[in-house]
C-alpha cells in the first residue's frame, strides 16, 4: 500500500523517487556554469598567450580545464542521479574515453609541451635507419685525413664478424677529393651565426623547381649538419648506442659511423645527443649528450682522441643530469688551436662554465668560470677591442680570454638548468655588442662590452632589456641591416636591435612554433616545429612568405645547414636534403 500524498509509488518491496525534471535543473544549470566559467576562463589566459608564454599558458589551460571538467562531470552526474539514470555519466565518459584512445595516439610533444596528436592507425612512411658495410677502420696514426678504398664483398664479410661496436668506426665510401670545402662547418655555419651574406640560390616559384636528393632515416637526436665537401656530419642515438655519423651529400649514403654505449633522455626532450659536430683541417670534433668528445677523422671517421667531460668534472650522469636536466648541448667551438666547450661541475667544484681541449691531443688547456653551463654554445667575440669567448652560463653571461679562459667581465642572465633554462647563445650585433634571448616568458636584450673607467677590466651594460621581444626559446636571431629576426614565442619576429621595437610578427594561425631560423643573403629559412620549411623574405616592413616546402613528418628542434644551394633538414626521426634552384 502506498499513501498518494507521500508521491512515492511501491514496486515489490523497494521504493524509489519518480523523475522530475524541477529536481534536475539546479545541478544541470550549475554544470553549465562551471564549463562556461572554464571556457571563459581559458579565452582569457589564450588572450594573453601571444605576450607572455605559450608554455605556460597551455599549462595553465591545462589546469582550468580539468577542474573545470570535474566539476562539471561531477554535477551531471547529480543531475543524472536525480532523474534516476546514475549510469549514464561514467558510462558515456568511458565509453568517450575508450572510442578516442583507440582512434587517436599522441604522435610527440611540441617544445610548448602540447600533446600532438595523429590517428592511431595511420601509416607515415619513415625510412629506415641505414647500416653500412661493416669494416672497422685500422688506426690512422697519423691522423691525417686520408681516405681508404671501399671494401670489396668478402673483405666487408670477414670484417662484420669480428668488429667490436663502440669501439670503431665503420665505412663505405669512395676516395674523398683532395681539398674539401668547408660549406657549412659547424653549429650556425661558418661563422657561428646563422648567416650566409649572399643567397646562394634562386628562390623557386614553386615546389616544382626543388629537387630531393634523398629523404632517409636517422637516429634520435637534435643535432645539426656540419658539411665539408660531400661530407655531412651529424650525431644521432640509435638503440642504446651514441652515434657520430657522416652520410654523403649528394644520395645520403652512410660513409662511417663511430659509436659508444651511452643514452641520454627525457620524456619531455626524448632520447639523443643536442649538439652539433664542428669540420676544421680534415677533423672532425663531436660532444655528445653525456659529455663525451670526440676527435675524428673527417674522411675516415678514425678516432684521434676522446674525451669524458663528466669524468673529467668528476661527477656522475645521473648527477650531471640533475643539474643540467637536459642533455649537454654545447657545441665545440675551434679558436687557436682549442676545443672549447661547455663544462660543467659540482657546486663549489671550482671552474666549471668552460673547457679548453688541445685540438690536437685533447688534454685540458684550461678551465673557468663558476657558475652551472646552461644549453648554450661559447661564442667567439671581439668586444672592447678584445677578442674574447662569451658564454652563456646557467644564471649569467661571460666573457673570457682566449688564451687562458680569464674571466673579463660578467652580466646577470636569469636562469635554471633544470628549468626555465637558457638555450640561445649570444649573437654579436654591431661594434661591441651582442644580442641575446630567452624562452619561458624571458624575452632578450642588447649588451655592450666597454672598459672600465678606472682603465682595469671591463664593465657589461645593458644598452636595453625586455620581456615582450625575441623570446628565443631553442632558436637564434639572425641579423641583417639592423634588423634581428627569430621565432619569438612560437611566432617568427622582426625587430628593431637600436631600439627594440617590434617591426611585425607572424600571425597566430601561421605560427612556426619552436623552430629555427637561418638567414640567406636576403630570405630567411624557416624550419618549423612540425616540418615544413618555409621561404620568408628579410623584410623589415612586412611579413612575406615566399614558399612553403613539404619537408619533415615529425617534430624539429634541428637549425637546418645550407651547403651552397643544398639545403639539409632533420629531427629525431627522419633527414633530408633539398637542391633549390642556381643562383
Amino acid at each position: 500500500m502506498s499513501d498518494p500524498a507521500d508521491g512515492y509509488a511501491v514496486t515489490g518491496s523497494a521504493s524509489r523517487p519518480p523523475a522530475d525534471p524541477t529536481h534536475e535543473k539546479p545541478f544541470l544549470r550549475r554544470a553549465a556554469i562551471s564549463a562556461a566559467i572554464g571556457f571563459a576562463l581559458i579565452a582569457v589566459v589564450q588572450y594573453f598567450a601571444p605576450e607572455f608564454d605559450y608554455q605556460f599558458a597551455f599549462l595553465g589551460c591545462l589546469a582550468i580545464g580539468l577542474i573545470s571538467a570535474v566539476l562539471t562531470l561531477y554535477f551531471l552526474q547529480r543531475a543524472a542521479h536525480r532523474a534516476g539514470r546514475t549510469w549514464l555519466v561514467p558510462l558515456t565518459t568511458l565509453a568517450i574515453g575508450i572510442v578516442f584512445a583507440s582512434l587517436v595516439k599522441v604522435r610527440t610533444m611540441s617544445g610548448e609541451m602540447i600533446p600532438q596528436l595523429g590517428w592511431r592507425f595511420s601509416t607515415r612512411d619513415i625510412p629506415k635507419l641505414q647500416t653500412p658495410p661493416a669494416a672497422p677502420i685500422a688506426p690512422n696514426e697519423s691522423g691525417s685525413a686520408t681516405s681508404i678504398a671501399p671494401a670489396t664483398d668478402s673483405e666487408t664479410e670477414n670484417a662484420g664478424d669480428g668488429a667490436t661496436p663502440g669501439e670503431n668506426a665503420t665505412r663505405a665510401t669512395d676516395d674523398a677529393p683532395d681539398t674539401l670545402v668547408v660549406q657549412w662547418g659547424q653549429f650556425l655555419g661558418n661563422d657561428r651565426n646563422g648567416t650566409i651574406e649572399e643567397r646562394p640560390f634562386s628562390i623557386p616559384q614553386s615546389t616544382d623547381e626543388i629537387e630531393t636528393l634523398w629523404n632517409i632515416g636517422i637516429g634520435g637526436g637534435w643535432s645539426s649538419f656540419a658539411v665539408a665537401g660531400e661530407f655531412a656530419v651529424t650525431l644521432e642515438q640509435r638503440e642504446d648506442r651514441e652515434c657520430v655519423t657522416a652520410y654523403r651529400v649528394s644520395d645520403g649514403e652512410l660513409l662511417w659511423i663511430v659509436d659508444h654505449e651511452a643514452t641520454h633522455t627525457h620524456p619531455l626532450g626524448e632520447a639523443g645527443p643536442r649538439s652539433t659536430p664542428a669540420v676544421l683541417d680534415g677533423r672532425v670534433y663531436a660532444q655528445g649528450a653525456t659529455g663525451m668528445v670526440w676527435c675524428l677523422d673527417l674522411v675516415t671517421g678514425h678516432v684521434i682522441w676522446d674525451a669524458d667531460l663528466l669524468k673529467l668534472a668528476g661527477w656522475d650522469q645521473t648527477e650531471s643530469e640533475v643539474a643540467v636536466t637536459w642533455g649537454r648541448s654545447g657545441s665545440p667551438l675551434l679558436v687557436n688551436g682549442l676545443c672549447v666547450l661547455p663544462y660543467g661541475g659540482k657546486v663549489d667544484s671550482g671552474a666549471r662554465s668552460l673547457i679548453a681541449l688541445d685540438a690536437q691531443s685533447g688534454s685540458v688547456r684550461w678551465t673557468a668560470g663558476e657558475d652551472q653551463i646552461s644549453y648554450a654554445s661559447p661564442q667567439l667575440l671581439t668586444l672592447a677591442g678584445v677578442r674574447q669567448i662569451v658564454s652563456v652560463n646557467e644564471a649569467s653571461i661571460t666573457g673570457h680570454t682566449v688564451d687562458s679562459g680569464e674571466q673579463l667581465w660578467q652580466t646577470d642572465w636569469a636562469g635554471q638548468s633544470n628549468g626555465g633554462a637558457n638555450c640561445a647563445a649570444v649573437i654579436g650585433a654591431g661594434k661591441d655588442r651582442f644580442l641575446v634571448g630567452k624562452g619561458y616568458g624571458g624575452g632578450s636584450a642588447l649588451i655592450e662590452i666597454e672598459a672600465s673607467p678606472s682603465g682595469e677590466g671591463f664593465i657589461a651594460e645593458d644598452v636595453w632589456r625586455s620581456n615582450r621581444v625575441m623570446k628565443t626559446k631553442f632558436n637564434h636571431a639572425v641579423i641583417r641591416d639592423g634588423v634581428a629576426y627569430g621565432i619569438s614565442n612560437g611566432a617568427l619576429q622582426a625587430m628593431e636591435i637600436e631600439t627594440g621595437d617590434r617591426l611585425w610578427e607572424q600571425s597566430r594561425r601561421s605560427r612556426s612554433g619552436q623552430g629555427q631560423v637561418i638567414l640567406a643573403g636576403d630570405t630567411l629559412i624557416v624550419q618549423e616545429e612540425m616540418g615544413d620549411v618555409l621561404l620568408v623574405a628579410a623584410d623589415p616592413a612586412e611579413y612575406r612568405e615566399l614558399l612553403r616546402i613539404d619537408a619533415l613528418q615529425h617534430k624539429t628542434w634541428n637549425v637546418p645547414s645550407l651547403a651552397g644551394n643544398v639545403l639539409l633538414v632533420r629531427n629525431a626521426v627522419q633527414a633530408m636534403a633539398f637542391r633549390l634552384p642556381p643562383k
